[in-house]
């Protein structure tokens, strides 16, 4: 759209774009790059046989886990344990 503008030639446009791209932060990662990131991952035991095996191994490390539930269930004990 940009080389319909009169006065901008394609190099300009091409310019523009480059420096553009510069600017915006891109947080695209390859597969190759996301499987290497994934190879660093570990999971934390919690400390309960079970609520490991519910949780596909214990807490994973790098990544969110939402504890939830009812009153006194042990969410804050279990945030302790970890840390």
């Amino acid at each position: 759209q940009l080389m319909s503008v009169k006065g901008l030639s394609e190099a300009k446009v091409l310019k523009m774009l480059e420096c553009a791209a510069k600017l915006v932060a891109s947080d695209f990662i390859s597969g190759t790059e996301a499987r290497e990131r994934r190879k660093k991952v570990f999971r934390l035991t919690t400390g309960a046989p079970q609520l490991d095996d519910l949780l596909g191994g214990g807490i994973e490390s790098a990544s969110i886990t939402e504890a939830f539930g009812e009153f006194r269930t042990g969410k804050t004990q279990l945030s302790h344990t970890l840390c």
